[in-house]
């Protein structure tokens, strides 16, 4: 069975009030995750179904 690769999550802030996240995956080009407003809600994202959600969608998880 094939491993998944794997997705490192990088929080960046913007500006004030704008944040995203970047998604590294070796051999790709970064993905972002954009439409976040503070830290509080990239913390919400990172540990929520959001992130497994996004996951699935991008076809890394199942």
């Amino acid at each position: 069975m094939k491993k998944s690769p794997r997705v490192t999550f990088v929080p960046k802030r913007i500006a004030e009030g704008e944040w995203q996240i970047e998604a590294h995956l070796s051999g790709t080009e970064v993905r972002y995750i954009k439409g976040l407003a503070n830290k509080t809600e990239v913390h919400e994202w990172l540990d929520g179904n959001r992130k497994l959600a996004w996951l699935r969608s991008e076809g890394y998880a199942k």
